[in-house]
């Protein structure tokens, strides 16, 4: 018996190398400082079953006996479905381990590794399979599997779908499995990638929480199984489509990186994980400096594109205090609405007739960044690419394939595909100084087959990574921006070639709230595009004061979503102000860790960003108080024998008539609190309306 160790300061992870069978984790959690004895390993054996016990490993297939969905689901024409494993090879450092295993048939080679990450304590769980026979293998199936902490009962997911992304769900875990499944080609709305375990209850302060997220943005499948031994095991890989994966001998299929992390503080310890992971393993910025404030040309012109329109609109935005100026859909040629001219991806010169000159030079008189709306992986059969070549898409021959925004999907699989986008997206950063691309995707993937019929949804995300790895290659100095319709391809697979997130096409506060709230999770604010819209929210009807939509926006990525050429002067000034406190506050919003805080007002969404010596509290109020009174705050990560100089940076001005006195903190000019004192007595919240918002700041003195 050989157990391998993984340390770092706070977390642990043994795993037991058995020469006959694939390796075990026989512990993932709290820093162990002494050996475990393997007694503590051997359960009971119970009747009316096998005559030896099972453990989960690594690796599980339909021979192991454990009676749960196997890892690996692959066959030789019917034969070597039902593998067993043999260790063959081991390589093991301070922060990785690697085995190689290979089936007793001789058709697979497995080779597994996994990395802890000792600041962050995530780990990342990487697989590659190999063809070792001299026929083609079918690979029906591989999920990177995990086991389970028995007293884990409760599982949070997230569904959602466009403008309602990031929704929780919280379910008990049954004695069989819960299964997110997604079939849409892209990351989705609907099944987010990632999800937590924990003990029952568990909330963001208190509770043994587990985290996993799958690095890939296509289809995919994440499982969660229990046994009536109790056996409990977490899966997730990328879902195959039927013929999908075929191995020629000698042929490699690489997993999605699974990723995971653990805390045993509830999930704010699963937030500060990987938040920090993000940021200094996974992001890869063209540049050190801050991160600019947008203006986006859609929700302020659509598709009316003029060029006095277009320059006005910077000169305004300028004014304010935007930073980098996003020249949204309708530039490219026969784009009057969205139902013509994707894939023709040059400069519509009937509308611009010295091309995106004029606007650049506006751009650079007005010192703000240029950046562009694409939608490379589209096509509309109104264009002069599909005319040329309608069988360059996506497609099963012979049979109907509904459109979805009248547009249809083009097939990166191809040689010539890769080749026409990348150099017409070249052309583009090279004709003018773009610096940032907003890649968008507005459509679910159906029938995506390739040329020849075969399923092709798996090769077709591995070739969007392969364009995008290739312009970025090219133009090193170019942000590219992850769009979907909004939130659908948030995922640390596409992170690793983009630098920001689209979260949702919905800029409405109330929601935005919610949304931001839980992505937190996963992500830090400084990829999550944030912006300020209208007063009235095109997506939802509901109308907010300047200050509201201002606050929610200053804790992501900022930006304006708005007309903001005809602004009456309350809301320049209070715009102007907001972008300002933005910049102000941006060093500690994009560098430090956000917590959810826990209101006693179950209406309430509350959080805490810390940078010491700074922090940043946000309180809404979604709905009315539940109470007349709504209680203290407690907050977090502060240092009890320090003193904070505690100020309001950002309130709504139309609030309070739902009280007759303010808390008497309020009253006061100059407030200092000692760091104990307002992390367990609390600070007492005034009475909110409902869609209110109250910002503070606390500097340690």
């Amino acid at each position: 018996m050989t157990v391998y160790a993984l340390h770092s300061e706070r977390s642990s992870l043994l795993i037991e190398a058995l020469p006959d069978d694939a390796p075990v984790i026989r512990y993932w959690g709290v820093r162990l400082h002494q050996s475990t004895d393997p007694l503590l390993w051997q359960p009971a054996l119970p009747q009316a079953g096998l005559d030896e016990v099972r453990p989960l490993s690594i690796a599980p297939t339909l021979a192991d006996g454990t009676f749960l969905e196997p890892a690996l689901r692959s066959h030789q024409h019917g034969q070597g479905w039902a593998e067993q494993w043999q260790l063959t090879a081991t390589q093991a450092t301070d922060s990785e381990l690697a085995f190689v295993l290979v089936s007793r048939s001789d058709l697979v080679q497995l080779n597994w590794k996994v990395n802890l990450d000792a600041a962050t304590d995530v780990l990342s769980v990487s697989a590659t399979l190999t063809n070792q026979s001299d026929d083609e293998l079918a690979l029906e199936q591989w999920l990177t599997t995990w086991p389970l902490p028995r007293e884990h009962n409760d599982v949070l997911s997230f569904t959602g779908r466009w403008v309602n992304e990031f929704q929780p769900r919280r379910q008990a875990l049954p004695i069989g499995s819960l299964e997110l499944t997604n079939l849409k080609g892209r990351t989705s709305h609907d099944h987010f990638p990632g999800l937590l375990t924990g003990t029952p209850g568990f909330t963001a302060e208190q509770g043994d929480v587990c985290a996993f997220h799958l690095g890939w943005s296509g289809n995919h499948r994440q499982r969660v199984e229990r046994n009536q031994q109790g056996h409990t095991q977490f899966q997730a890989g990328a879902h195959l489509l039927p013929g999908e994966i075929r191995l020629a001998p000698g042929a490699e299929f690489k997993a999605p990186v699974l990723y995971a992390t653990r805390s045993s503080s509830g999930f704010n310890g699963i937030a500060a994980n990987f938040q920090q992971f993000v940021r200094t393993t996974l992001l890869s910025w063209p540049n050190e400096g801050p991160r600019p404030v947008h203006i986006n040309t859609w929700e302020a012109i659509y598709f009316d594109h003029t060029q006095k329109a277009l320059d006005d609109l910077a000169e305004a935005a300028a004014d304010v205090g935007a930073e980098r100026y996003v020249l949204d859909d309708g530039w490219f040629q026969g784009r009057r609405d969205d139902t013509s001219g994707l894939g023709d991806w040059t400069v519509d010169e009937s509308i611009y007739p010295e091309k995106l000159h004029p606007l650049a030079a506006t751009l650079q008189r007005s010192g703000l960044e240029f950046g562009l709306w694409v939608e490379p992986e589209m096509v509309n059969p109104d264009s002069d690419l599909y005319r040329e070549h309608p069988d360059w898409v996506l497609a099963i021959a012979g049979q109907n394939q509904p459109l979805a925004r009248q547009q249809r999907v083009l097939d990166l699989t191809r040689f010539e595909v890769q080749t026409y986008l990348f150099e017409h997206l070249s052309a583009l950063l090279n004709e003018y100084p773009i610096t940032y691309l907003k890649w968008d995707m507005n459509r679910d993937l159906v029938q995506a087959a390739d040329a020849l019929g075969q399923a092709a949804t798996f090769r077709q995300t591995e070739a969007l990574y392969a364009l995008l790895a290739k312009l970025r290659k090219a133009h090193p100095d170019v942000e590219i921006e992850s769009c979907a319709s909004g939130g659908a391809r948030m995922d640390y697979g596409i992170l690793q070639h983009t630098h920001r997130f689209w979260l949702s096409d919905c800029n409405d506060a109330h929601e935005r709230q919610r949304m931001q709230q839980w992505a937190a999770l996963f992500f830090p604010a400084e990829v999550l595009g944030s912006h300020i819209g209208p007063p009235h929210s095109h997506t939802t009807g509901r109308q907010h004061a300047t200050e509201v939509r201002a606050g929610t926006a200053l804790f992501g990525h900022m930006g304006i979503e708005w007309d903001v050429r005809h602004l009456n002067d309350a809301d320049r000034h209070a715009l102007t102000n907001a972008i300002a406190l933005h910049k102000e506050w941006r060093p500690v919003i994009h560098s430090g860790i956000r917590s959810a805080l826990q209101p006693v007002d179950p209406n309430q969404i509350a959080f805490q960003i810390g940078a010491a010596p700074n922090h940043l509290i946000s309180v809404f109020q979604q709905d009315m108080p539940e109470l007349s009174v709504p209680g203290s705050l407690r907050l977090l990560g502060l240092r009890s024998d320090k003193q904070y100089r505690l100020s309001i940076i950002l309130q709504s001005t139309k609030t309070g008539h739902l009280m007759k006195s303010l808390p008497a903190w309020m009253n006061r000019d100059a407030v200092r609190l000692n760091g104990e004192s307002l992390m367990t007595v609390g600070l007492p919240l005034p009475v909110m309306d409902p869609d209110s918002l109250l910002v503070l700041a606390l500097t340690e003195d």
